[in-house]
């Protein structure tokens, strides 16, 4: 049985549900907010501009991953699966944005990742929840910059 890793993580950013959906969804910039993420390639994009597969290379403490996701969109938020990968054997992801205002919103992330790598269960856990943190911290420092 492949091990299979999972973290749930939500922030508050100071930014309207528009704003944090246009940011989430321009996943080409995620190399720019993302630390893991080091190339970011849309492969295809419907009609309104929308990634729905977008390739991608990432640093871990293994090496370097290359994969491949498809998006799917909805008003409030976007959802993807794993098409084809190196390291893992499967990615399963969804960014929820609720507006909590005019200009402020929670946006939840929930990533689980199937894998074959042999480490223990409380190195895994660490690693996805750390993923999850530093993408969380990455996107409110995009939408929140400081002047």
């Amino acid at each position: 049985m492949m091990p299979t890793d999972h973290a749930r993580r939500d922030v508050e950013v100071h930014a309207g549900l528009d704003v944090a959906l246009a940011a989430i969804r321009d996943v080409a910039s995620q190399p720019e907010w993302i630390p893991t993420i080091k190339e970011a390639e849309v492969l295809e994009a419907d009609d309104a501009g929308l990634p729905l597969t977008a390739r991608f290379a990432a640093s871990t403490a293994v090496g370097t991953d290359r994969y491949t996701l498809a998006y799917e969109h909805a008003p409030d938020g976007m959802s993807w699966s794993m098409v084809e990968g190196r390291l893992q054997t499967g990615q399963e992801g969804v960014y929820t944005v609720e507006p909590l205002g005019v200009d402020r919103a929670r946006v939840t992330y929930d990533l689980t990742i199937h894998h074959n790598l042999p480490l223990p269960g409380f190195i895994r856990s660490r690693i996805i929840k750390g993923l999850v943190d530093e993408t969380l911290t990455g996107l409110k420092t995009r939408l929140e910059p400081v002047s």
